[in-house]
């Protein structure tokens, strides 16, 4: 409800936000969707960091096993440029295939 309220409080109608920067949060990404059409929503780098590395604590048990998986993880989001993703994501695939529920989650979430 509040969220359909935020466009009576932009003054110019001409300078709608692009951009909106959410957590995964389904109903708040519906809700941009509806309300700001032609914006673009994002997923927040921090709460995505912070949801992988729960269920990488999750899903393996040993730290120094974490810590190789999240430094894998952390090349993966450095990945340089958009025609190097493949790469990159191949490269991380085959680093942590050892725990493909984790593999997974990061494909399927």
């Amino acid at each position: 409800m509040v969220f359909r309220m935020v466009p009576r409080y932009i003054l110019r109608r001409d300078v709608l936000p692009r951009v909106i920067v959410t957590d995964r949060d389904l109903t708040l990404m519906n809700a941009v969707k509806t309300v700001f059409p032609e914006c673009t929503n994002l997923l927040c780098n921090f709460h995505i960091n912070k949801n992988v590395k729960a269920k990488c604590k999750l899903l393996i048990g040993q730290k120094t096993a974490w810590e190789y998986v999240m430094d894998a993880w952390g090349s993966l989001v450095a990945c340089p440029s958009e025609q190097q993703f493949d790469e990159c994501l191949k490269k991380f695939e085959m680093t942590c295939s050892l725990w493909p529920m984790f593999v997974d989650y990061v494909n399927e979430t």
